[in-house]
């Protein structure tokens, strides 16, 4: 009987220590791929890059400088135990405009808006799916036609990773999931990147409002 249970308790303890040891590959291998994404990202748009401090296997890459003369942050961060990658550019935001779209299934209760922040936007797949708000109703309007709903349809295959957009003060904010999906992330990040200068030339130019 002894014999026996000394069997299953080493087949566990090989078990877990070959899990754990399988989860810090894994995790190994992610870091990786990260870095070099990161290191791909820094050398195209000649960015500094520094490191956040490590958390436990999780590696997390800063990006700082200009692109297109715009001040740019690119980092991966950890919330929750939840990872995401952040991108952020400089908004000149002469109309004071402030606007935050998150899809409802990433928010727990806890963190919901105020319900009378939130504005109904008219786009029954928007409401359902999205808690949003605005400073300017016609600005968001314009928005959700100009670069929202095409972002969607152009990012569609990889769009559940979108977790926030923001424009507050001067920086429009970008927030995406980072998962160990082998997802191109340096060209994902670049081509939100570009779509983030486009967008915040038209808002300085005053194009979304007409």
């Amino acid at each position: 009987m002894n014999l026996v249970v000394s069997i299953i308790l080493f087949l566990v303890v090989s078990v877990l220590v070959f899990f754990i040891f399988f989860l810090r590959i894994k995790a190994l291998q992610e870091s990786k791929r990260i870095i070099q994404y990161f290191e791909n990202l820094r050398d195209k748009f000649q960015l500094q890059m520094s490191f956040h401090p490590k958390e436990a296997n999780n590696v997390l890459p800063m990006l700082k400088g200009l692109v297109q003369n715009r001040d740019t942050l690119i980092e991966r961060t950890i919330q929750e135990k939840y990872k995401y990658f952040v991108i952020s550019i400089f908004l000149d935001n002469k109309q004071k405009i402030s606007l935050q779209i998150t899809p409802k299934n990433h928010l727990r209760s806890k963190e919901k808006p105020d319900e009378s922040q939130i504005i109904g936007t008219g786009i029954t797949h928007i409401d359902k799916n999205y808690f949003v708000t605005a400073s300017k109703k016609d600005f968001l309007e314009n928005f959700l036609k100009k670069f929202f709903l095409k972002w969607e349809q152009k990012y569609a295959s990889v769009w559940h990773l979108f977790s926030t957009l923001v424009i507050f003060g001067d920086r429009i904010t970008l927030v995406l999931l980072s998962t160990p999906q082998r997802i191109k992330y340096d060209l994902l990040i670049e081509q939100f990147l570009q779509d983030l200068q486009e967008m915040a030339q038209k808002i300085e130019n005053q194009e979304t409002l007409s």
